[in-house]
């Protein structure tokens, strides 16, 4: 199986060590890769969210799950519920918007759209958020005390 998170605008400095251990944890478990997809450059938030969505499908595989504060909160166990149910030839992308939002075109061509806070996070901590809580599905996956509960 093979993971990638498409992210609409950069990651964090700060943050970049974090997702970095992430993604070198979840090698046993599936090769993850982050591809930033750019910003859109449109003077309306109407246009860049036209333009982030162009992108977004463009290299989103079909049954990608969408990051967005309207999908439905799930829990690690649910993660890790979802993760078991992938093929071992599978390839799960995983998308997050930027920081205007997603269009609607983008969540009707998703496989899923999950939520994971109802407050308004920034895109980079989301990213950071998403790879650790692969890593943890995994390991609830392999019973590894990694996830305490």
């Amino acid at each position: 199986m093979k993971l990638r998170l498409l992210v609409v605008g950069r990651g964090s400095r700060e943050l970049s060590d974090f997702e970095d251990r992430f993604i070198e944890r979840l090698k046993p478990f599936a090769p993850c890769q982050v591809v930033e997809l750019p910003e859109g450059r449109g003077k309306q938030v109407s246009q860049r969210k036209q333009e982030e969505a162009k992108q977004i499908l463009k290299h989103a595989a079909a049954g990608f799950v969408l990051f967005d504060e309207r999908g439905s909160l799930n829990s690690s166990k649910q993660w890790a519920g979802f993760l078991s149910t992938l093929s071992g030839d599978a390839q799960q992308d995983f998308v997050i918007g930027g920081a205007d939002g997603i269009s609607d075109e983008v969540r009707r061509a998703a496989g899923a759209c999950w939520s994971l806070s109802k407050l308004t996070l920034p895109h980079q901590l989301v990213r950071a958020v998403v790879l650790e809580q692969l890593y943890r599905g995994f390991t609830i996956i392999q019973g590894h005390p990694y996830h305490r509960v």
